[in-house]
């Protein structure tokens, strides 16, 4: 579970959250995401790190990986704060 941001965006941009169990796809994502113009990314590899971490950071927009350990995207999409 991490954050980053890109500081060039100063204010500026949405911010996401990435939730995949595979750490390739995530960064992938994330690099898509900021080339994109948006500002701050969470990363979680599992939903319950998305929950948690989507209390922190309020995202706009959250990608959802189907099948995950722990919970699935499926499961996580019904979350009340997702």
């Amino acid at each position: 579970m991490g954050i980053r941001s890109d500081r060039r965006k100063r204010g500026t941009g949405k911010t996401v959250l990435v939730v995949d169990d595979n750490a390739a796809i995530r960064e992938m994502l994330a690099s898509a995401f900021f080339s994109d113009g948006f500002k701050m990314c969470g990363e979680a590899e599992n939903s319950k790190e998305a929950i948690e971490l989507a209390k922190q950071i309020k995202p706009d927009v959250i990608t959802l990986d189907l099948s995950m350990p722990v919970m699935n995207g499926i499961k996580a999409a019904h979350w009340p704060l997702l």
